[in-house]
């Protein structure tokens, strides 16, 4: 079990009161330093790097130590200029690659991060737990970059020869995941949660297949446990708005999708599902806003056009609502939304009082409200 953070703070203190009977003490000023970045104390950090600093104690080392401190920070640019210190004083070992590699990964440098570790990941003798991290790093790199096909042949690679690392299996399930590779993506999830401490990434991908195989309960649990390890992450708390709709939760389903959007603005199968949700609470205006929201990322996606000729039609704006039918029609003319609303406008159905059946039609197909579950689901990014 993790330590609580009263755990670390309390481990903290009493560091401190050790290092107090004895300041120079290299050993306890180190403990000191990691346990205050354990504690997110980065002050307390810094005060025991000044202090190893004034005694001259192993000059790279607590340089690398300053450069921690950066990083749990965010200061980016400032880790790089120390990383790159460190390099001059100590040359070039895996361990810095790594942190330097890193940095340019949080600082959204993907490129240069894939870059810096591709040599390393393909050395043999590597540690296992060194490269395990490495890998890591350049499946998130290349995921970010859009290269799913050659980030899966090089897992096939890893695989085949045995050098996958399970601390990287949870970031490979999820291109499995993205790649529609389902079958590929379990195997992979369920290894990766074998870890005493499974990844975000591992308990994501696992509920993303729980998704697609409609899973909702499985989903959710899964996908609490990864909120637990980053709460801020907006691709999970979509995943999971999409597990309560599949539910039938539908108020806890808009909670989550509003919760994830503030974080993913940009993805349109998360205004998408929180325009459904809406839908379905009779908030017309807030799912016309929504689908709205949704159109402006994709004017060629059919099922938002179907969905707002749908709203549209709600609030009796009928001449707005065909329009949004004609081109939901023409982009797909198998759309079942704008069946539906077809079939409304033609006087087929006697009012709009089954959305609600339309809706649980929609969630039961392979892609939620149309398309893939790609489309639904926002890729990963770490």
């Amino acid at each position: 079990m993790e330590p609580t953070a009263a755990a670390r703070a309390n481990r903290l203190r009493q560091l401190q009161g050790y290092l107090a009977q004895d300041p120079a003490n290299a050993h306890l000023l180190a403990e000191v330093c990691e346990a205050a970045l354990a504690a997110g104390e980065h002050d307390a950090a810094l005060s025991a790097i000044e202090v190893a600093e004034a005694h001259g104690l192993e000059p790279a080392a607590w340089l690398h130590r300053r450069a921690h401190v950066a990083m749990a920070r965010c200061e980016w640019d400032e880790a790089l200029a120390l990383l790159a210190r460190v390099q001059a004083l100590a040359g070039h070992h895996t361990a810095l690659l790594h942190d330097v590699a890193l940095v340019h990964l949080c600082a959204g440098h993907h490129a240069a991060c894939r870059d810096a570790v591709a040599p390393a990941i393909a050395q043999p003798g590597t540690d296992d737990e060194l490269l395990g991290r490495l890998q890591v790093l350049w499946l998130r790199s290349m995921h970010h970059l859009g290269l799913l096909p050659e980030a899966w042949q090089w897992v096939e690679q890893q695989q085949a020869s045995g050098r996958l690392q399970r601390q990287a299996m949870g970031v490979a399930a999820l291109v499995a995941v993205d790649l529609e590779r389902f079958a590929a993506a379990t195997a992979l999830a369920d290894e990766a949660l074998l870890e005493p401490h499974p990844s975000a990434e591992a308990l994501v991908s696992a509920a993303y297949v729980a998704l697609a195989r409609r899973q909702a309960d499985r989903a959710a649990g899964l996908l609490r446990r990864a909120l637990q390890v980053n709460p801020r992450d907006g691709r999970t708390w979509s995943a999971l708005g999409l597990a309560s709709l599949l539910a039938g939760d539908v108020p806890e389903a808009r909670r989550h999708l509003e919760q994830a959007i503030r974080t993913l603005p940009g993805h349109i199968g998360t205004w998408h599902a929180l325009g459904w949700a809406c839908l379905l609470l009779r908030d017309l205006v807030a799912a016309r806003d929504a689908f709205a929201r949704a159109l402006e990322l994709d004017r060629n996606f059919g099922e938002s056009h179907a969905a707002m000729a749908l709203v549209l039609m709600m609030e009796g704006s009928a001449s707005e609502s065909a329009h949004h039918l004609r081109v939901a029609e023409r982009l797909d003319s198998r759309s079942v939304t704008a069946g539906y609303v077809r079939a409304l406008a033609g006087g087929q159905l006697g009012d709009a009082r089954s959305v609600r059946a339309l809706a649980e039609r929609l969630l039961d197909r392979p892609g939620f409200f149309g398309g893939r579950l790609s489309d639904s689901l926002p890729p990963v990014r770490n």
